[in-house]
């Protein structure tokens, strides 16, 4: 599959081969393969800028260890011969960077996912480079170590068994019981650049929530610090010695003493939205750990209703390969249905 084939059902397209400036300007993105039925795994560049080409490659992966291991294996190239480090490219040349296999330990634990015959994940998005899914309820995104299933296994799963030499990174995480878009990487290579996009908050994700209460009308800032709970460590609190944290807040309808919210986040900070919701008097309904959960206890395990009501509904990210703006959506949740209809999101503030 090219960069430029069809994303699966349920998401965005896929970036369109060519045209996206990236590196600082330095090139322009022409197209890339992802390895399927033994094709080269690559990405191929245009040189818009003078430069060398430890500087090029440099603009593009923002890791000296990636441009150390691409010149060691030889994997940047220019008419199919290596570059070396101080070797000039001038405008119009056109290059290729070839993308790493997968690691053979991941491979076989996409063997054993896939053989446990689980549902496949809802694929939003993909390309060479990157990967989004339909996180479900109940479910870790990385190992705890307990030997869990987990989410980054069965896109490994669904990847083997397309074919795909890839080994997924997932570049965020939600909580267990948060469903919605989660952000996988499929190239070593541009990893860096994605965790450089998320300590930057250069994402704008936006979440679902319905909360307990009738929530303020307009949009509302959240930013009172956060920090751990020394008495529970489970939980985190928010407290005057806390990191910063900022939470945005669109109500989009409210009903049957609940409120539909948007919201965004400023930071990234453990629980963040759950905390800054439960301390604003609208913890989020079925929040086992900070809300009030079946029988009004609070702090209780949830029971019923569809679980946490908490979805990560979308994503928008400029493509660290492609240069390309790409919005990642999942949807209305169906399991929101027992309190709001689609309509109120689509009527609000829609992503």
């Amino acid at each position: 599959m090219t960069a430029a084939g069809a994303a699966c059902a349920g998401g965005v397209q896929a970036a369109a081969a060519g045209g996206g400036l990236v590196a600082g300007g330095l090139a322009t993105y022409l197209d890339a393969e992802d390895g399927v039925g033994g094709r080269p795994r690559q990405v191929r560049y245009r040189v818009e800028a003078s430069c060398t080409a430890q500087g090029l490659l440099a603009a593009l992966v923002r890791s000296k260890p990636v441009v150390a291991r691409t010149f060691e294996a030889g994997a940047l190239s220019r008419g199919g011969a290596a570059l070396r480090r101080q070797d000039a490219l001038a405008p119009g040349v056109v290059v290729t960077l070839a993308l790493a296999p997968a690691d053979a330990p991941h491979a076989g634990a996409a063997s054993a996912a896939g053989a446990r015959g689980r549902e496949e994940p809802r694929v939003l998005y993909r390309d060479p480079f990157l990967m989004a899914v339909d996180k479900p309820a109940g479910i870790l995104v990385h190992a705890d170590g307990t030997g869990a299933r987990t989410l980054t296994d069965d896109v490994a799963a669904l990847l083997a068994r397309e074919g795909v030499p890839a080994a997924p990174q997932a570049v965020q995480r939600l909580d267990v019981d948060t469903t919605g878009v989660v952000l996988f990487s499929l190239a070593p290579e541009f990893q860096p650049a994605l965790d450089a996009l998320v300590a930057s908050h250069d994402m704008r994700k936006r979440y679902l929530a319905v909360v307990e209460g009738s929530f303020p009308a307009g949009v509302r800032r959240l930013d009172a610090p956060i920090g751990r709970d020394r008495h529970d460590a489970r939980r985190m609190r928010v407290s005057a010695g806390g990191k910063p944290a900022l939470t945005l807040v669109t109500v989009l309808a409210r009903r049957g003493g609940k409120s539909l919210l948007l919201l965004e986040l400023g930071t990234g900070r453990r629980h963040q939205i759950r905390v800054h919701l439960a301390h604003a008097g609208h913890p989020i309904v079925g929040d086992a750990l900070y809300g009030r959960a079946a029988g009004g206890r609070l702090g209780g395990r949830a029971a019923g209703a569809g679980g946490l009501m908490l979805h990560a509904v979308c994503e928008e990210l400029a493509h660290p390969a492609t240069g390309k703006a790409l919005r990642l959506e999942a949807g209305w949740p169906d399991r929101f249905g027992k309190f709001f209809s689609p309509l109120d999101y689509d009527a609000g503030a829609r992503c």
